[in-house]
């Protein structure tokens, strides 16, 4: 029983100093106006911007905004290696928690939150609600781009599942996709709606290890992978799309004096 308890407190821990992490955010998130033309009510979104919009989310990806949140993934990725072996063990004989880890599977499966994304996203197009616009535009966005960032991963590096199944443990999916849904809708509609989405999303992260589809760090890397494509979506479709390089030509005392700009994004 006591085996059971500290294993438990240690897995909960490591959760819930990367939600706490992602949590942080929020609660310091001010809510700003949408700029970004998809959520514009008045816009007409066209296959050609929504990839080129896909291009430049993941080129926002690399973002001295970026820094903080790749530290912290770091930090909570190493933490985690310390109860691993333990943790491992304790969830080794299977069912553990028997029916209260089932939601789990689905309430983060990749196809259970990408429908559920293209359905806000459809109604979103007849809405006047830019917030709501921004929100389904992101998710969509959200999971092409985890989608593009952990299959080619697992293919990657082939870490071997804990139940030996296949070598497609790392990082986690369904942590990826869960975080980045709760980041995106708590940038958007601030702390009341993180403190949930976020303990939703720490729940099937825990999960997965019960069903011993996944370690504990391949769902921390899962969380922060969400987490750092939440927040650059998010971003972005606070500050619309930026350009890439922008020119000014203006008198002088000499004649006429030219002036170039270039933003990083």
């Amino acid at each position: 029983m006591n085996s059971t308890v500290t294993v438990l407190a240690s897995s909960l821990r490591v959760c819930a100093l990367t939600a706490i992490g992602c949590l942080a955010v929020a609660f310091a998130q001010q809510q700003e106006k949408y700029k970004h033309p998809a959520a514009d009510p008045n816009h007409d979104l066209t296959a050609k911007e929504f990839f080129t919009d896909l291009g430049a989310n993941f080129k926002g990806l690399v973002s001295v905004e970026s820094v903080a949140p790749v530290l912290v993934g770091g930090a909570a990725y190493s933490i985690a290696t310390i109860p691993e072996q333990r943790i491992q063990a304790h969830f080794a004989p299977g069912d553990v928690w028997g029916r209260w880890s089932t939601p789990g599977e689905y309430i983060g499966h990749p196809f259970v939150l990408g429908g559920i994304s293209a359905t806000m996203f459809a109604f979103s197009r007849k809405s006047e609600d830019r917030r709501f616009r921004s929100l389904s535009y992101a998710l969509v966005q959200g999971m092409f781009m985890s989608a593009a960032i952990v299959e080619p991963t697992k293919l990657a590096v082939r870490r071997w599942r804990p139940d030996n199944n296949n070598r497609a443990s790392f990082p986690s999916g369904h942590s990826t996709e869960s975080f980045m849904f709760a980041t995106v809708f708590a940038e958007h509609y601030g702390w009341k709606v993180a403190v949930p989405a976020y303990a939703i999303a720490s729940y099937v992260a825990m999960t997965r290890l019960e069903e011993r589809k996944h370690h504990i760090t391949d769902v921390v890397a899962g969380a922060a992978i969400g987490y750092l494509v939440g927040h650059t979506l998010s971003r972005r479709m606070r500050n619309g799309p930026a350009k890439k390089a922008t020119w000014q030509i203006y008198p002088s005392g000499l004649g006429f004096v030219g002036a170039v700009s270039i933003q990083l994004p």
